[in-house]
This record gives structure tokens, C-alpha cells and sequence, in this order.
């Protein structure tokens, strides 16, 4: 998998493969993880929390663990024994729960390298989500402070409606959004105004950059004409095609915001099937 999925994206499952989209959901599924604070020094405490879903309802265990051990060069940016649930001495666990605290170990950033084209080094924590339905190991990559302005997360502020003509409108995340059977709906995630943070280019770059921010769109049934929306592409438009419930059901859509510095953020919606 490429490194801006696996750590700037700050994502990647790597249990089962399948034929289906990323965005369609069924069974247990971890689709995003979140710190808060997104960019701590070894020795800080930071908090995570996971987005797993078993659309099965079984409830989902979680365990935590920091992974010191550096890449192999030609394996990618997390050394494939990280995920070895085995005790080793480069896991050290951080704790169990779809939410925790924790103090973030205290390693040399340097490990972690090559920098990324942000500067980024990252630390491998690791994800066991289980429930009912299976297991899922994830795996976030948390961004490690170098004495620069601390990134933060983006902030997504809605999920809005495109129309034709006209301005977008958001949908209310509070009331199940009305749709039916072939329905298309264009939809796009928004970002606060201060979501793409400034920070200083490397060797070679321009002074100042600024963040890029996506979004990924995921959903219990139906397809999306694209996974993941931002510059150029604002828009995705998900169509009632596939997998819907009996009228009257619901379908749950999330969208997950990211900068490519290792923020994540990420909102529900409920749509219902008339």
C-alpha cells in the first residue's frame, strides 16, 4: 500500500482483501483513526480514538499497541513484524477501548525516517479491533513533534448538498436524510476555513505550504462515483444502487477528513430508504 494511504492518510487495514469498493461497509470494519493532539513529542500523552463499525451491531474490543521497531527498506513504511501479535519487545501496549489516552513512547524521531515530503516522521500504532463478525488490524501512523508548530486536526463542518444550479445546502446530521431506490445525490464534504494549516517547505520547496485536504466516503449500501473527494474533485455522488434496505431502512454514510500531515476528523449521517 502507498505511504500516503498507510501514514498520511493515517490509515490501513491489513487483514482481509476484498473485491467490493473501500467505501462500501459490511461486517467489521475500521475506517479511520484519530489523536488528538494529531503531532506530540515522545514522552507527551495523546488521545486515541478509533472509527470500527460491525454492521452486524456486535459490539467491537480494541487493543492498542506502539510499535519502535523501524521499517525494512522494501516493505513499506511499518515493518510487517508490527503486526505481530506475538509479545516482542518493540510492542508496547498502550491500553484497550474504541478511545484511550496514552503517553507516547519515548523514541528517537529519527528512527522513523525517511521524512516524508511534509517532514514527517511517524510512529507505527497498531490496531486489534475484534468482534462477533472477526478481526481487523489497522494500523495509524502518529506524528511525531520536531520542535515545529504542533500540526492539528482538520474539522470538517458538514456534508452538503450539491445542486444543479445553485449553492450547496448541508444535510442535517441529526435527522435521517430521506432518499429512494436510484436516487443520486452529489455530495461534498466542507472544512473549516483554518483546516489547512501553513508549515515551513523542506529542501527544495517553497518556504511556506500548505495542506492539502481529502475526504473518504464510506456507506452501509450504495456506490460512490468517487472514494475519495478534494482538490481537484470536491464531489462525490453516491447513488441508491446497491445493498439498500426495505423501505424504511436506514444506511449509514461517513465521511472522514484528512490533511496529509496525519489530521483526521470525520462525521455520520443516516439516510432512510423511502
Amino acid at each position: 500500500m502507498k505511504r500516503t494511504l498507510l501514514i498520511l492518510a493515517a490509515l490501513a487495514c491489513a487483514c482481509n482483501k476484498s473485491f467490493t469498493p473501500a467505501s462500501y461497509v459490511q461486517g467489521l470494519r475500521v475506517l479511520a483513526v484519530k489523536a488528538d493532539l494529531p503531532e506530540v513529542a515522545p514522552g507527551a500523552t495523546t488521545t486515541f480514538t478509533v472509527l470500527a463499525v460491525d454492521t452486524s451491531g456486535a459490539p467491537i474490543q480494541v487493543s492498542w499497541w506502539a510499535c519502535t521497531e523501524p521499517e525494512l527498506v522494501g516493505t513499506g513504511p511499518i515493518n510487517p513484524a508490527c503486526f505481530n501479535t506475538t509479545p516482542e519487545p518493540f510492542l508496547l501496549g498502550l491500553g484497550n477501548g474504541l478511545s484511550l489516552s496514552a503517553i507516547v513512547p519515548l523514541v528517537t524521531p529519527s528512527d522513523f525516517g525517511p521524512p516524508d515530503a511534509s517532514g514527517g516522521l511517524y510512529l507505527p500504532v497498531i490496531l486489534h479491533a475484534s468482534s462477533a463478525s472477526g478481526r481487523v488490524d489497522a494500523a495509524y501512523g502518529l506524528r511525531l513533534a520536531q520542535g515545529e508548530a504542533p500540526n492539528q486536526n482538520p474539522k470538517l463542518t458538514g456534508v452538503y448538498l450539491v445542486p444543479s444550479t445553485g449553492a450547496p445546502t448541508p444535510i442535517d446530521g441529526e435527522t435521517p436524510f430521506p432518499v429512494h431506490a436510484g436516487d443520486a445525490l452529489t455530495l461534498q464534504a466542507q472544512f473549516t476555513g483554518d483546516s489547512a494549516e501553513t508549515y515551513a517547505g523542506g529542501p527544495g520547496q517553497p518556504a511556506t505550504l500548505t495542506e492539502i485536504l481529502s475526504a473518504s466516503w464510506f456507506a452501509t449500501a450504495g456506490s460512490f462515483s468517487e472514494d475519495v473527494t478534494g482538490f481537484p474533485k470536491p464531489n462525490t455522488v453516491w447513488t441508491a444502487d446497491e445493498g439498500l434496505p426495505p423501505v424504511g431502512g436506514t444506511i449509514d454514510l461517513w465521511v472522514v477528513g484528512r490533511d496529509n500531515r496525519g489530521g483526521t476528523d470525520w462525521l455520520h449521517l443516516g439516510l432512510v430508504l423511502q
